[in-house]
């Protein structure tokens, strides 16, 4: 079926002649003895890399390892044909039936441009790899890639000697040649035996194009030479090189600008452009006053880019360049047509950036230049944009040892954090297009912090003051370790260059074509450390009592609170002292607090195991919280009463201190305890006042012993007693020591007074100036006798300690006072922990006694 379908394509086409014919051409050919000798056969027949092309088969793009130049267009790949050709443009399968040129589509032609035909016939390699090959040779800039078809069949559909119908392949004609493309701009055809020449075939085998192959190049529809069509023209050995021809006159010079710039123009601006990112250039041939466009020039020009920051080398004013300019950034080659009118674009991608680029036009490009010319405007080639990392160390040291703590954390919760007001680093690495790294980038930065995009739970809130501080550059990068940032929270800092292409602040290059520019989101930052500042400052209530006489101290041992209780502030800080406030109302309402008593002097001691802590605290608005102690809990201090040993009167001065902490984030590796700032300069509350005294005093309560007639209520005399420093005198400022009289106990009824004939007349009794008397009741006519009492002082009952509540109840049960701050030292004894004792008498209207001993 294909040799069918072959045959009628054949029949279906109009042959053209036979003779060679061009278009306008960018190539002219030669081949002559010298061509042969200058361009030989280059054998890659073992060192090839093997091409497996089917029947009719083109390659994927082969890569040249060079920058090609076919007409005005740069190459860096082609693809093979099965068929003799090269494609640089096109990748459809070249038909196998041959025709004249152009190859415009027209009367059966395939419409392909940009080809090279070295020998377009109907060769069949069938997947054979051994049959085509290529290689890249030598060194820049004389670099030369080679393809040769080698001993290749041709196409047959017969059977017999001639024809192998497994394989559709000629058995006895064949087909050697190859193609050179030169770095430089110019291409040979080398051709070893083929088969007629490019003219008729061999008879015998049945082949798709009896009468030849077709020979020459074709740029596009209206730029071709067809060196033969179906003509024995190139026997073995022959050589064919294509190359520009020479120009008929030399241009004064050259220039470049943007391709935007009007036509006819010979000056004018190059903006900004971005490393990386592929622009083109409008280069022009000047005339030889260089007042106009040399319209008429052609040939191939070498176009470089130099680095032209440094100006101190001469002008030369008939090349624009100075001699100082020496540094060639990148090359090309452009060719000038006959259609292009003496101006012509060149394609331009560089891969580093440039503060000052000028662009240097010579002719010829190859050899010895005659022509020089240098772009009248400079431009930049600056980054396409930064890679920005932030890090630390710890949360409150930046990142110079290159640790990998980034801080690119915008969750509420977890991750890396770093205290605001700080130092951190940042790097910023400047980045071409395609994402690699610009070394000669050495500019500097600007930066601010925005809400937006930030999209984390950390985000929002109120945007801090963001510090960089110093950035060094090096090798493309920016660095600083001394960046902070004084809020809580995370944000999205934005880094700009907006001087690095400052000479093209001139050319109508906009700010966005200069700028370099870039976000990253950075966090999460927290505060450094917490303050606490009083806001109401606490008293505390003098005897623990608030009795309303005169109360001037407060016995050891004696519990005391608050007559008007503390409250303090929280505030989040920066490392300057500047509130976060954008701290959680959550993290403050759960923070650890800690509190410390003090007191001055030391001795005999503070005892706060009944005082109150305050609980986390209350969030407010702005990132702050209020301490207090909490609502309805027991809150008491005691000056610690040593039971052995007695004191002096003195003043105390008491006080308090408060600290929060939040250790939610230590977690974390490098994560620090956000703290109370220490040292501080003293505690929150020095020195708390009391409400009417800061005197204590070592107490004693003195009960004496009584007698008297047993039909009138008996006076007991009881006294408050203090260590003066000597020994035990009336405590005459003790107006509100209140004894309850259910804490008398009774016991050792003697004679005829028998159990709770008598009982206190009151349920309590009051000191007056240290003394107070308690009445008990008359037992009435025969009720003669005595009973001892005792006054229950302790927190606790003595075993057996009974009382009577009133004249004729039965016994019950005492109630312990809890004074024990009075309690006395038993006779002999040597601590003072024993509840005081008298005796009671009845019926005696004086002392029967010789002797009486009081116990205390």
């Amino acid at each position: 079926m294909r040799h069918l379908a072959r045959i009628l394509l054949m029949a279906a086409l109009v042959w053209t002649a036979a003779a060679p014919h061009a278009a306008a051409q960018t190539y002219t050919a030669t081949a002559n003895a010298t061509t042969q000798s200058t361009y030989p056969w280059i054998d890659i027949s073992t060192t090839g890399t093997q091409v497996p092309l089917a029947d009719d088969g083109v390659s994927g793009a082969v890569a040249l390892g060079f920058n090609f130049t076919f007409g005005s267009t740069t190459y860096t790949s082609v693809r093979i044909a099965a068929n003799g050709l090269l494609q640089f443009a096109s990748s459809a399968s070249i038909d196998y039936q041959n025709s004249a040129l152009p190859l415009n589509g027209a009367g059966g032609r395939p419409n392909i441009d940009a080809a090279m035909l070295p020998l377009w016939d109907d060769l069949n390699p069938d997947g054979d790899g051994s049959f085509i090959r290529y290689r890249t040779v030598g060194t820049s800039p004389n670099r030369v890639f080679v393809v040769s078809w080698l001993d290749v069949p041709y196409y047959c559909s017969n059977s017999g000697s001639t024809c192998n119908n497994g394989h559709d392949q000629t058995r006895t004609i064949f087909a050697t040649f190859q193609v050179q493309l030169h770095e430089q701009g110019h291409f040979v055809y080398r051709y070893g035996a083929v088969d007629g020449a490019g003219g008729a075939h061999t008879a015998g085998p049945d082949v798709s194009n009896p009468s030849g192959a077709t020979v020459g190049y074709e740029l596009t529809n209206s730029d071709y030479v067809q060196h033969s069509y179906r003509t024995a023209s190139v026997s073995n050995n022959t050589t064919i090189l294509w190359q520009r021809p020479s120009a008929v006159a030399l241009p004064g010079g050259f220039n470049a600008f943007d391709t935007g710039t009007a036509a006819g123009s010979i000056t004018g601006v190059i903006r900004t452009k971005v490393a990386g990112s592929a622009f083109n250039l409008a280069v022009v041939a000047l005339n030889s006053t260089r007042t106009a466009v040399h319209t008429t020039f052609t040939g191939d020009v070498r176009v470089d880019l130099l680095d032209a920051s440094d100006s101190t080398g001469t002008l030369n004013t008939s090349t624009g360049c100075r001699s100082s300019w020496t540094s060639v950034i990148s090359t090309g080659t452009l060719n000038f047509a006959t259609g292009d009118a003496g101006r012509d674009n060149t394609a331009l991608t560089h891969v580093n950036s440039w503060r000052d680029v000028r662009v240097r036009v010579s002719y010829p490009a190859t050899g010895t230049a005659t022509v020089t010319g240098c772009s009248t405007d400079n431009f930049a080639i600056r980054p396409a944009g930064f890679n920005i990392a932030a890090s630390d160390t710890t949360s409150s040291t930046a990142n110079i040892a290159g640790t990998t703590r980034l801080l690119a954390n915008t969750s509420s919760s977890g991750g890396h954090v770093h205290k605001a007001g700080r130092p951190f680093t940042v790097r910023a690495t400047a980045v071409n297009a395609s994402g690699t790294t610009t070394s000669n980038y050495n500019g500097t930065a600007s930066g601010r912090a925005s809400s937006t995009p930030c999209t984390g739970t950390a985000c929002g809130g109120t945007l801090g003051a963001l510090t960089l501080g110093t950035m060094t550059a090096s090798g493309g990068q920016l660095v600083t370790h001394s960046a902070s940032y004084s809020e809580a929270g995370a944000f999205n800092l934005q880094l700009v260059d907006d001087t690095f292409a400052a000479v093209d602040a001139a050319d109508g290059s906009t700010a966005a074509e200069r700028e370099i520019s870039a976000i990253a989101a950075v966090g999460r930052f927290v505060p450094d450390h917490f303050e606490i500042v009083a806001a109401v400052t606490p008293v505390l209530r003098t005897f623990g009592s608030s009795c309303v006489a005169a109360r001037s101290f407060t016995y050891l041992g004696q519990p005391f609170g608050y007559s008007t209780t503390p409250t303090a502030t929280v505030y989040p800080r920066n490392a300057g002292g500047g509130t976060t406030t954008n701290y959680p109302a959550a993290k403050m309402s759960a923070l650890q607090v800690t509190q410390a008593y003090g007191v001055t002097p030391a001795s005999p001691g503070l005892a706060t195991a009944n005082a109150a802590t305050p609980a986390s605290p209350t969030a407010n608005s702005g990132g702050t919280g209020t301490l207090q102690f909490p609502a309805g809990v027991p809150n008491s201090l005691t000056m610690t009463r040593p039971a052995a040993a007695t004191i002096a009167p003195f003043t105390a001065a008491i006080a308090l201190d408060w600290s929060v902490a939040d250790g939610t984030e230590s977690a974390v590796t490098g994560n620090e305890t956000i703290a109370t700032a220490q040292p501080v300069p003293g505690p929150l509350f020095p020195s708390i006042a009391f409400d009417q005294g800061n005197e204590f005093r070592y107490g004693q309560l003195k009960l004496g012993s009584a007698y008297g007639s047993e039909t009138i209520a008996l006076a007991v005399p009881v006294e408050t007693q203090h260590w003066n420093g000597t020994g035990f005198v009336t405590n005459t400022a003790d107006h509100c020591t209140a004894l309850p009289t259910s804490s008398v106990s009774l016991a050792n009824f003697r004679g005829s007074l028998a159990a709770c004939e008598t009982a206190p007349t009151a349920s309590s009794v009051s000191m007056s100036s240290g003394r107070a008397t308690m009445r008990l009741a008359a037992p009435g006519d025969g009720n003669k006798g005595s009973v001892d009492g005792s006054l229950q002082l302790a927190a606790t009952l003595t075993p057996g300690a009974l009382r009577c509540s009133a004249v004729g109840t039965p016994p019950s049960a005492a109630v312990p006072a809890n004074l024990p701050w009075l309690q006395s030292r038993a006779p002999g004894g040597s601590t003072y922990d024993q509840n005081p004792n008298a005796r009671f008498s009845f019926g005696q209207h004086r002392s029967p006694l010789i002797q009486l001993r009081e116990m205390y």
